[in-house]
């Protein structure tokens, strides 16, 4: 009896020595815990206060919807290809392009010699071609005579008709006594996208007919009164 009192005894204070140690070592662990804790937030204090902070800078913007419309850039600002993308002002205009042609971007032909090539156009459009070869340099004047022979051999080759040069109505006299013009040969034409020299200009032309198109181009001097040298035909197309 006093043998198995005795291990009782002895077992109860192996458990409570356990517990104590169990119990210390917990104890010890957190109160290491919360010195590494209290020991940072103390340290992270100490550098906010030695930090000397300002006040924002445009702080609207944060909150401020930026769209192209509103975007202002200052004059210091370096232009580049990525400002190019959001400034409409740098936005080149898009022309639109003819099949078999090319772009209609004719800002580069000078308003003189426009005029001159509508003029050249209208009178190429008349019966006979009346006034047309004025337009020619003396020295080149057989190019356009070349010109002129194979537009009126080519179009029966092409447009499967007469040429209409000899079949154009006669002018017809109207109650007023003026005459009525003939119908031309052209009916309307279009410029396209010039190339421009030193020396010479290349400027092509979309004649339109009732019976097809021709594209052609026309040469001239870049300098001087712009006179023609040379006008080739290009394309045929039957419509």
């Amino acid at each position: 009896m006093k043998k198995s009192l005795r291990i009782y005894i002895s077992l109860f204070f192996s458990v409570f020595f356990i517990i104590s140690i169990i119990a210390c070592n917990n104890s010890a662990e957190t109160k290491l815990v919360y010195t590494e804790n209290d020991t940072i937030k103390q340290s992270v204090k100490e550098r906010e206060q030695g930090i000397t902070w300002t006040q924002e800078l445009e702080k609207e913007r944060l909150t401020t919807r930026i769209t192209r419309s509103s975007m202002e850039i200052g004059s210091d600002v370096p232009y580049n290809k990525e400002l190019f993308k959001i400034s409409k002002t740098m936005q080149a205009p898009v022309y639109p392009d003819l099949n078999d042609f090319g772009s209609l971007d004719t800002r580069n032909i000078r308003a003189t010699v426009k005029d001159k090539m509508n003029n050249f156009c209208s009178n190429l459009s008349l019966e006979n071609h009346t006034g047309a070869d004025s337009f020619f340099s003396k020295k080149y004047i057989f190019n356009y005579v070349f010109f002129v022979k194979e537009l009126e051999e080519g179009w029966k080759t092409n447009f499967n008709e007469e040429y209409p040069k000899s079949a154009l109505p006669e002018k017809k006299v109207e109650e007023d006594g003026d005459e009525e013009p003939a119908p031309r040969i052209f009916t309307k034409w279009t410029f396209g996208e010039p190339f421009i020299g030193s020396e010479i200009m290349q400027i092509p032309v979309r004649f339109y007919a009732t019976c097809g198109i021709i594209d052609v181009t026309v040469f001239l001097n870049s300098s001087g009164n712009n006179e023609f040298y040379q006008i080739t035909i290009n394309r045929w197309k039957k419509v």
